[in-house]
């Protein structure tokens, strides 16, 4: 619950912070009413980390901590892969496209308002990989 309340207080935050920074350029974080708002997605994947991490290893029989730690890792820089792909499509779309089509001499700067729903849905992406390489790859090794 704690890891939910904290993604609805911090949404705009990260975001701010995961949106490339492009000259010219400023995004204006923004949700779009739909059956769940960006604001919820988020929230969620933040307290489905934690969750999901310990269901693996509940589910791979991951009893040692060290593997317990390697796994907890190896999910979360899958998750930050994921963002980082994001990021890095979000950066050279704006730079390629965008900024040259909107930005003239008389116009040196715009505000772009944008929904950030698709980060969200690469660090659901990037949560479900981590966690299924996780479980492969840590997972018990049963006695024949």
């Amino acid at each position: 619950m704690a890891l939910f309340a904290l993604g609805q207080f911090l949404f705009v935050k990260a975001f701010i912070f995961f949106e490339p920074h492009i000259d010219g350029v400023l995004f204006k974080i923004t949700e779009h009413n739909g059956i769940l708002k960006t604001s919820i997605l988020f929230s969620l994947s933040l307290a489905l980390i934690p969750i999901l991490i310990v269901l693996s290893w509940r589910l791979a029989h991951i009893a040692s901590v060290n593997k317990q730690i390697a796994s907890a890792l190896m999910i979360l820089i899958f998750i930050a892969i994921g963002i980082f792909a994001r990021h890095q499509q979000v950066k050279i779309y704006f730079t390629t496209v965008v900024k040259p089509a909107l930005l003239t001499k008389d116009r040196t700067s715009i505000i772009y308002p944008i929904d950030p729903v698709n980060f969200v849905y690469y660090i659901f992406t990037g949560l479900f990989i981590g966690c299924v390489f996780s479980y492969i790859l840590f997972k018990k090794k049963s006695k024949i």
